[in-house]
C-alpha cells in the first residue's frame, strides 16, 4: 500500500514538472532553424557542437523572444530547399537580403551589414580591381548571392562554384582559380586562420549587403524576432557578440 502511494506520489509530480516545463516554453513546439554547417565564424559545427556568431546571436534571440527551437545544421545549398519544404521554419546562416528571394520567402529586419570581397594570390600583381578579371577563373559558393554576382562580371572566362567556400581557397592557394569572390567577414576570417600568407584581398567591397533571419511567407514568429533583434542593439548584448567574433565594434547596429 505504501508502494503503491509512492509511486502515485512519483507520477504526479512528474506530471506536475511536465506541465510546468511546457509552460515556462509558453506551451509551443520548438522552431527547427536552419544554420549553415561550415561558415565560419558566423555558424558552422565542430566536434558535433553548433558555433559562431549567429548561433550565439539566434540563442539570444530566442531568449528575448521566448522561443523553444532546435537548430538544424545543413549545406548552403540545402538551406532554401529547406525552408521552402517546411523541413525548418526558418534559417540563420548569412542569408542576404535580396529581391528574388523576397518573392518566395519573408525576411527578419537585417541584424547584419556586409559585402562581397574580391581575393588573389599574394604574388598576384595583375588583378587589382574587379575590372581586372577579364579573361579569369573566379571561385565562389554555388547558390549564393556571390555567384549571382560573379556571374555578371562581363569577360570573365569561367565562374566555378563550390558547394563549400573553403575548397575554393583551397584552389585559390593552389593557383587553380585566379580569384575568390565573396563575404567580407569569411574573407577575413580565412586570411587570419588559414590564408597562411598566400592570398590577399584587394580592391573596394563590390557590392553591399544585408543578412537577416529568413522564413517562409507570413511566419507567426517574425514579429516577436524583429523585436528581440531590436532589444539586443539597445542592451549591448549585440555589441558585445559583435566583438567576440570580428574582433572590432560594428559600424551599425540593428535598427540604425
Amino acid at each position: 500500500m505504501d508502494v503503491a502511494i509512492r509511486s502515485g506520489r512519483g507520477i504526479g509530480l512528474l506530471a506536475v514538472l511536465l506541465t510546468l516545463l511546457i509552460a515556462g516554453c509558453g506551451g509551443e513546439k520548438p522552431v527547427k532553424v536552419g544554420i549553415e554547417s561550415n561558415f565560419r565564424p558566423f555558424t558552422y559545427t565542430e566536434n558535433g557542437e553548433s558555433k559562431g556568431f549567429e548561433v550565439e546571436l539566434w540563442r539570444a534571440i530566442a531568449q528575448k523572444a521566448n522561443l523553444p527551437y532546435e537548430l538544424v545544421p545543413m549545406t548552403q545549398g540545402e538551406l532554401n530547399k529547406a525552408v521552402k519544404s517546411g523541413q525548418v521554419d526558418m534559417a540563420i546562416a548569412g542569408m542576404t537580403v535580396n529581391k528574388a528571394r523576397k518573392d518566395n520567402f519573408a525576411f527578419s529586419d537585417p541584424y547584419f551589414q556586409t559585402g562581397l570581397v574580391l581575393l588573389t594570390a599574394s604574388d598576384n600583381e595583375e588583378i587589382k580591381s574587379k575590372d581586372d578579371l577579364k579573361g579569369k577563373i573566379i571561385g565562389t559558393k554555388s547558390g549564393s548571392t556571390s555567384y549571382i554576382y560573379a556571374g555578371g562580371i562581363q569577360g570573365t572566362q569561367e565562374v566555378r562554384g563550390y558547394p563549400d567556400i573553403s575548397d575554393a581557397y583551397t584552389d585559390l592557394k593552389n593557383k587553380k582559380l585566379d580569384a575568390v569572390i565573396f563575404d567580407e567577414r569569411n574573407v577575413h576570417h580565412f586570411l587570419q586562420n588559414d590564408g597562411e600568407g598566400k592570398v590577399k584581398m584587394v580592391g573596394e567591397v563590390l557590392n553591399k549587403e544585408s543578412y537577416a533571419v529568413v522564413t517562409k511567407k507570413k511566419n507567426k514568429h517574425l514579429g516577436r524576432i524583429n523585436s528581440a533583434i531590436e532589444a539586443l542593439g539597445k542592451d549591448g548584448t549585440y555589441e558585445a557578440l559583435y566583438v567576440k567574433w570580428f574582433g572590432s565594434k560594428p559600424k551599425k547596429l540593428p535598427g540604425q
